[in-house]
C-alpha cells in the first residue's frame, strides 16, 4: 500500500511541475503576444524559458562550486565554457520544446490559466517575470563569487 501512495504522490508532484512550466511559458507567451501580436509569441517564450533554465543550471553549478569551495564545470576560457553550456542549451531547447510546444502540450492547463480571476493573473504575471529578474540577479551574484574560487 506505500508504494501506491509514494507513486501516486510522485504523478501529483509531476503534474504540479508540469502545470507550473507550462503556466511560466503561458504568461511568457501571453506578454509578448500582448505587446507584438507577429504569430512568434511561442518562439519567444520558449527562448525565454530555455534561457532561464539555463540560468538556473548556472546558479546550481555556482551554488555547488561556492559549497566545495572551488569551481565546477566553470571554466576561465571562453572556448571551454562554450563547449561544455552550449549543448546543455540546446539540450533544454529540446526539452523546452517537446514538453511545451510540441503538440501544444502547454496548452492542457490553458483554460484552467484563463479561468484565473484577473488579480490572480496580474499577480502571476509578476511573479513570473519577477522571478525571471531574481534568476539573472541569482545567477549574477553566485557567479561572481564562484569566479575567485580555484578550479
Amino acid at each position: 500500500m506505500g508504494s501506491f501512495s509514494s507513486a501516486t504522490g510522485l504523478v501529483a508532484v509531476g503534474r504540479w511541475l508540469a502545470k507550473a512550466h507550462a503556466y511560466a511559458f503561458y504568461v511568457l507567451r501571453s506578454t509578448f503576444k500582448a505587446v507584438w501580436d507577429d504569430g512568434m509569441e511561442d518562439w519567444k517564450a520558449l527562448l525565454f524559458m530555455t534561457v532561464a533554465m539555463g540560468f538556473a543550471a548556472l546558479t546550481v553549478t555556482n551554488l555547488v562550486s561556492i559549497g566545495l569551495e572551488h569551481r565546477v564545470l566553470l571554466s576561465d576560457e571562453k572556448r571551454q565554457f562554450m563547449m561544455l553550456w552550449g549543448p546543455v542549451y540546446v539540450g533544454l531547447t529540446f526539452l523546452n520544446h517537446y514538453t511545451l510546444m510540441y503538440s501544444r502540450k502547454w496548452s492542457r492547463f490553458e483554460r484552467e490559466f484563463q479561468h484565473h480571476s484577473k488579480a490572480m493573473r496580474i499577480c502571476g504575471g509578476v511573479a513570473v517575470w519577477v522571478s525571471l529578474l531574481l534568476l539573472v540577479v541569482a545567477t549574477l551574484w553566485t557567479g561572481s563569487i564562484a569566479s575567485k574560487l580555484p578550479p
